[in-house]
């Protein structure tokens, strides 16, 4: 229907408070999501790096489907504020989200990369870029 649109705030509202309602809402979306991402890598050129930028990586056993995985982690003091200053949520909102998400400590164990981001971009590029590196001298072309 054309003007209808998804008020993504009220959905997050509603999800991040009400485990079966995400959940039921992920049963919809992961599916068609995984689909495009199979569809992808079928795209991908011989010796490519393809990314998925996952949010559930490891909760839903997606990393599995991973030759090699990353995760992005910063303290949670500094997680809560930079969402505060760039998304204006309050604190209660953002606490719910990372009460949804995997623990940083587990999800540290699991990862075959880890890129720490408790400093400023230059620094996040820097460690992002090592890792890019790493990555591409196991790729097999």
């Amino acid at each position: 229907m054309q003007g209808d649109s998804l008020n993504r705030a009220a959905l997050a509202e509603i999800v991040f408070r009400d485990e079966s309602a995400r959940e039921r809402l992920n049963a919809i979306v992961h599916p068609f999501v995984r689909q495009l991402a199979l569809e992808r890598e079928a795209n991908a050129k011989p010796g490519q790096i393809v990314v998925h930028v996952v949010p559930l990586l490891f909760e839903t056993d997606y990393a599995q489907r991973c030759d090699a995985t990353i995760t992005v982690i910063a303290p949670d003091e500094l997680r809560v504020r930079r969402v505060l200053e760039r998304d204006r949520w309050n604190e209660d909102q953002i606490r719910a989200r990372m009460r949804a998400q995997i623990d940083p400590t587990e999800a540290r164990r699991l990862a075959t990369y880890v890129i720490e981001n408790d400093g400023d971009l230059d620094h996040l590029r820097e460690r992002t870029e090592t890792v890019f590196e790493k990555l591409r001298q196991t790729t097999p072309s």
